[in-house]
């Protein structure tokens, strides 16, 4: 029912606690530490202040003892040291930080990044034989080389040295190189696995370093590594979190003139320095030098010791990562009309999609947007002199890297990771490479998996929205992988007004409103306006921010996600209308109704009062009873729409799922059960512990029966108010038409015959609502004077329902003789007997 899945890591309500008065931190905080499994005051502390004292021993990574060594007497010899890199972040950062230790001991070395455009990902033999042509005696490749080997066996026979550190996921071969540092070798026994390329290069340059001096020295690298961790997207937790909240610190102050100057271009302020800044403004531009072909300007920025040629560069970087958004947009462009013209993508689950003459370096930031909007793996190829070349993206729970490795026949060259990789393969196989990528996502993936599940800490009280909540999220910065920017939700807010902004009208800017108005932003969301209005109900799904305009502090809220938490026109929404075709029972399913005695029906319970037994209570935390074994019933269309906000809200790892059901249950299945205007006789109420009403029962024979047949160690939770009677008594009262309405139902099948009607217009066809015109079609089916049946375009997305006029019967007809109208007006006169 929704387009992405909400999970609360932490369902019901934030309270203080033992943690959060020690610490002096809000119950909020509190609840994101013990969301991350942080229980106790030392563990929080040492998330909230990692020392550069925690720094693991380099020594226990394999080889790196071999390759100190080797370049030792390197250096001893004077010989030749090359460092090979890469065009990204990580390998220009990971190079950079080698470059500038080497200049620390003042021994001059060289270094070698291959052109993205011409040369492609990794280490290559011609590179290779251009550096021996230089006199290299040894080569470290930095954040490439672990799948390299071939090229290596190359560098022997050529008399060059080989020192791989790397990060990426290893292959059934390793490179037989002096020495190979990469903590996700198997035979690795270095307790953290999940440094970056740059990370790897900062404990080479550890281990080459006397600890004691390291302690002083390490500040010249730390701001580049923090650098390379947050844009490579490793898991911010460890050493990647010790080095990136200490770098952000050191960033503040801008100790690197380079990176000081390119900070300056993005028009960040220095001492507000943060991860998303980082991620968002100043490792693109870096990138964007690489994905364009000019790599070398990202260590010349950072190796710099002269300001203005820092300034200059700066700029430079900012040009071509202008450029580069120009390239990206028209490619995205291509892309997405590429998708439209072709029906198979939208059943593929893998998206497979080439061109000629798309930008090698861009094709990775276009194929993470597709990812992210469809929500399916992407492989996105730019196809050249018979060769396809690209990147693939991937989603939660399916492994890219994996999916090649099946397919690895018909790839010339592929490397990376599960979530992201570098490929090329001739041409003629690109139709076979999706085919099988996506014979491989048939067994791995189900529908359920494509749907992005996006995890929220809590739902934040308004009380709590505050400037020092702001504030207090900062302790827990910074944010990264396994570490995320805490999201939060907020429900039923009022939309009071939604505007387009941006150069390109690309973002989104809308008012809510709960007791206060809050500002949200939605960026690169404009799609949305065509599906909201003012006036509408909504949930958002958002980050905590502020704004600060012209000195004045205000709360802004980054929008996430954002959903409907309750359908605009019940007259047109094509869901509720389905609610209400539910509601009317069938000639063979009617509604059993018990006669029971109103005034001793609560002594047989052990009420004290009527209003006692059916009264309810919304102030409880009711996530506290949905469980796998829990019935839930629901018998309005706000009762049944608050009941799946709550229950879609759980993580599905507590409650499987849960399944839909009306009138009777027809699933054996543990799952957490939602049924929508139940036949209450013939559910067996026995199975459930936890039985949840969000609504009150059609009338006193109702409670009769779930009090009588419910198990003994049974909780029955009446969650409604006497204010959702009014809902109740607004579907009753129109359960019944009007003869006038049945004659007008019957004139116009005569003059139409036969006829296709959409559900979001049935109650412009007929003149009356959708509930009378169900009510009216069923009777008349059972009479035999029209048949109809529901039409599903699952293509189109669409509900209609196709009405046939039958053979004019020959008895007069007498809605006296329907079996479900009479049903009907007996739960109407027995829901009045009992409200």
């Amino acid at each position: 029912m929704f387009n992405k899945k909400w999970t609360l890591k932490h369902t019901g309500d934030v309270c203080e606690s033992e943690l959060s008065k020690k610490l002096k931190i809000s119950p909020e905080i509190s609840q994101i530490l013990k969301n991350r499994e942080i229980n106790n005051e030392k563990d929080a502390e040492i998330f909230m202040n990692p020392s550069l004292e925690y720094l693991r021993d380099p020594f226990l990574m394999k080889d790196m003892d071999k390759a100190v060594d080797r370049i030792k007497k390197a250096i001893d010899n004077k010989e030749s040291i090359w460092i090979y890199g890469d065009y990204d972040v990580d390998g220009v950062s990971s190079t950079s930080i080698l470059c500038l230790y080497f200049d620390s001991i003042n021994y001059p070395v060289n270094y070698y990044i291959p052109n993205r455009l011409e040369e492609g990902y990794g280490i290559n033999e011609e590179a290779i034989r251009h550096i021996h042509n230089q006199g290299c005696n040894l080569m470290i490749s930095v954040d490439c080389g672990i799948t390299s080997v071939e090229e290596v066996k190359i560098a022997n026979e050529l008399g060059i040295d080989v020192i791989i550190t790397d990060h990426h996921e290893c292959q059934s071969e390793i490179p037989n190189a002096l020495a190979v540092i990469n903590p996700k070798q198997e035979d690795c026994n270095y307790p953290f696995d999940m440094l970056c390329g740059c990370g790897v290069a900062f404990k080479l340059i550890q281990a080459l370093t006397p600890k004691e001096e390291f302690k002083n020295s390490l500040y010249k690298y730390l701001e580049i590594t923090t650098l390379a961790t947050i844009c490579d997207i490793v898991p911010l937790v460890d050493e990647n979190r010790i080095i990136v909240k200490n770098g952000l610190t050191l960033m503040s102050k801008g100790n690197n003139i380079g990176l000081r100057e390119l900070i300056k271009v993005c028009g960040v302020e220095t001492e507000k320095i943060g991860s998303s800044h980082i991620g968002f403004s100043i490792g693109p531009r870096i990138n964007a030098s690489g994905r364009l072909g000019y790599s070398m300007l990202g260590v010349e920025l950072f190796t710099t010791k002269d300001t203005e040629k820092a300034k200059e560069i700066a700029m430079l970087l900012e040009e071509k990562n202008n450029e580069r958004q120009l390239i990206e947009g028209k490619m995205y462009q291509e892309a997405e009309a590429i998708i439209e013209a072709n029906e198979k993508y939208k059943t593929d689950k893998v998206l497979v999609i080439a061109n000629e003459g798309w930008q090698h370096g861009v094709i990775g930031i276009v194929a993470s947007k597709l990812t992210e909007k469809y929500y399916k793996p992407t492989i996105l190829l730019t196809i050249e002199d018979g060769e396809a070349k690209g990147s693939a993206r991937s989603i939660k729970g399916f492994s890219i890297f994996d999916a090649l490795v099946r397919c690895k026949d018909l790839l010339n060259k592929f490397g990376g990771h599960e979530q992201a990789a570098g490929l090329s393969l001739d041409k003629e196989n690109i139709d076979k490479l999706s085919n099988e990528v996506n014979k491989f996502a048939d067994y791995e993936l189900t529908e359920e998996d494509l749907i992005e599940n996006v995890k929220a800490e809590l739902e934040l009280k308004e009380e709590s929205i505050s400037l020092e909540l702001v504030e207090e999220l900062h302790k827990l910065e910074p944010y990264g992988l396994n570490n995320p920017n805490p999201r939060f939700i907020v429900r039923d807010a009022i939309l009071k007004s939604i505007i387009t902004m941006g150069k390109n009208k690309q973002h989104i800017k809308f008012t809510i409103e709960k007791e206060k108005s809050y500002e949200c932003i939605g960026f690169n969301m404009a799609y949305l306006k065509e599906r909201y209005m003012p006036g509408d109900k909504v949930d958002v799904l958002f980050q905590l921010d502020e704004n600060n305009f012209m000195g004045r502090r205000s709360i802004q809220l980054l929008l996430k996600d954002i959903r409907m938490s309750y359908p605009k026109n019940s007259s047109t929404n094509e869901d509720i209308i389905e609610l209400f075709s539910k509601t009317i029972p069938s000639e063979n399913c009617l509604y059993d109704i018990k006669e029971v005695d109103k005034n001793s029906l609560y002594e047989k319970f052990g009420f004290d009062n009527i209003e006692e037994m059916i009264s309810g209570n919304k102030d409880i935390n009711i996530f506290d009873y949905i469980t796998k074994d829990t019935l839930v019933i629901a018998n309005t269309i706000n009762g049944f729409y608050r009941a799946i906000s709550d229950m879609s809200l759980v993580d599905e790892g507590i409650i499987d799922g849960f399944d839909i059901n009306y009138n009777e249950i027809m699933s054996n299945s543990v799952k957490l059960q939602l049924i929508f205007s139940p036949n209450i006789e013939k559910i067996n109420i026995k199975r459930y512990n936890n039985i949840i009403l969000y609504d009150y029962l059609y009338n006193m024979g109702d409670y009769s029966h779930l009090y009588e047949k419910a198990n003994n160690e049974a909780i029955i939770i009446k969650y409604y108010s006497q204010t959702d009677l009014l809902y109740l008594n607004n579907i009753v009262n129109n359960l019944i038409p009007e003869r006038e309405e049945f004659i007008y139902v019957y004139k116009f099948m005569l003059s139409n015959k036969e006829i296709n009607v959409d559900f979001k217009d049935i109650k412009k066809v007929f003149n009356m609502i959708p509930l009378k015109v169900f009510t009216i079609l069923k009777v008349f089916k059972e009479l035999l004077l029209l048949d109809f049946e529901f039409v599903y375009d699952n293509l189109l997305n669409t509900k209609s329902i196709h009405i046939k006029l039958l053979p004019k019967p020959d008895k007069k007809l007498n809605l006296d003789e329907s079996k479900i109208l009479k049903n009907l007006k007996t739960l109407n006169e027995k829901y009045r007997e009992s409200y």
